[in-house]
């Protein structure tokens, strides 16, 4: 609680500070090419109203039509199709939004992406934001666990647990010494978690949900607190920490 209420004094002080930046942004207005579904959503919160945005939706990142939207830059991530972002940084400026395994990873990316991009501010403006909606967030005493499908969970070294560990929550884990681990129901069902978090799971039949209904797990998920995670945001975690943080803290 002391550790929330620290944050909340800081981002009092930045938001001060903010109040006397100017909100006109230094670069020269562009187009904007994005070549990922979490930056669709995501961008247009920040960007200049001056700036022409096109999300990943209207090219399926096909390298003709996004030179045919003649960027002046592209928006990639960790995991875009190499070859395609050789061909574009060929062809135009493209910056990369690193893949965070840290919530610390995730404000220096910030810091990167609005400096490659002359938008310091705009970025700045919105990281305020994000960790306001995180302060106002209400506490959680109980302990989490987050498990996925085919019986995995995350695991210490994962950026899903650091966030949650960087927002005050409890994790429990397998392993903190990995990113990913893979459990069967023994191991599941020694750990005593409070509230259990299904993330990446759909609500349509799957064969990876399938442990979920296993005759020995039920009665342990009916013991605690499960909440799950809408696959739109486990799948963008870093830009909806705030919503995915919400979602496991929110009676």
């Amino acid at each position: 609680m002391q550790a929330k209420f620290a944050r909340m004094k800081v981002i009092g002080g930045i938001g001060l500070l903010l109040i006397g930046l100017t909100t006109a942004s230094t670069a020269i207005a562009q187009r904007l090419v994005s070549l990922n579904p979490c930056f669709d959503e995501w961008v247009p919160q920040w960007l200049p109203a001056t700036w022409e945005f096109i999300p990943s939706t209207a090219h399926g990142n096909r390298l003709e039509r996004v030179l045919r939207a003649s960027p002046d830059v592209v928006l990639y991530g960790t995991y875009t199709n190499p070859r395609l972002v050789s061909q574009l940084t060929a062809a135009t400026h493209a910056v990369r939004v690193a893949e965070p395994n840290t919530w610390a990873q995730w404000q220096q990316t910030l810091q990167n992406v609005g400096a490659e991009l002359d938008l310091e501010q705009p970025l700045q403006r919105w990281i305020l934001q994000q960790q306001n909606q995180l302060a106002q967030l209400p506490s959680l005493s109980k302990s989490v666990l987050v498990i996925m499908p085919n019986q995995y969970s995350w695991g210490g070294e994962s950026f899903i647990v650091n966030m949650l560990r960087a927002n005050d929550l409890r994790v429990i884990v397998a392993s903190e010494s990995d990113q990913l681990v893979q459990l069967n129901l023994e191991q599941l069902i020694q750990l005593q978690p409070e509230r259990v978090v299904l993330d990446g799971f759909s609500h349509n039949y799957a064969r990876a949900n399938e442990w979920l209904w296993h005759n020995a797990l039920q009665p342990w998920l009916r013991e605690r607190d499960v909440v799950q995670i809408p696959s739109a945001v486990s799948g963008c975690p870093a830009q909806r920490a705030a919503e995915y943080v919400a979602e496991v803290v929110m009676p």
